[in-house]
């Protein structure tokens, strides 16, 4: 089981038309998904931050805002993604000190949530995420994608 990390959702999503190559690869990972290739989970962390985007790149236009998060998280709950909710306190005590490597605080909610339900891999376009390799390693998108058309499993 793999972690869909907020800027593969923002890839998917709200980015889609500024970065093209990105969003190909996020959707044809979605595909994958969908499709049952790929066991996929993001947080309820990943998805408050994916609206919290939207609202800040539209403010102070709170109707656009909201539309722009309801289309973005639609576009991802219509998918086959499971879903895991923010770290409990005690889960985020327990396991903080393996991820002491990753540089920016927003990155440890995801990599705890990730570890805590027994991902494999985080999927993303967060570079931090690369400071962890022997806890939780991370791919992009292409990256997956590459390795399952080469006939690797996850």
């Amino acid at each position: 089981m793999v972690y869909v990390d907020t800027s593969v959702l923002l890839a998917f999503t709200l980015t889609k038309g500024m970065e093209p190559a990105r969003f190909q690869a996020a959707s044809r990972l979605f595909e994958l998904i969908n499709q049952g290739a790929i066991k996929a989970v993001t947080s309820f962390y990943a998805l408050h931050e994916l609206l919290v985007i939207a609202i800040a790149n539209t403010e102070p236009d709170w109707e656009a805002g909201s539309e722009l998060a309801r289309e973005a998280l639609l576009a991802i709950l219509n998918s086959s993604l499971l879903y895991i909710p923010i770290p409990r306190r005690e889960a985020k005590i327990l396991k903080a000190s393996l991820f002491s490597a990753l540089r920016d605080p927003t990155d440890l909610p995801h990599a705890i949530a990730a570890h805590t339900v027994g991902c494999t891999t985080i999927i993303a376009y967060d570079d931090h995420f690369r400071a962890i390799p022997d806890v939780l390693p991370c791919k992009t998108p292409d990256e997956i994608i590459a390795e399952l058309e080469n006939g690797k499993m996850l």
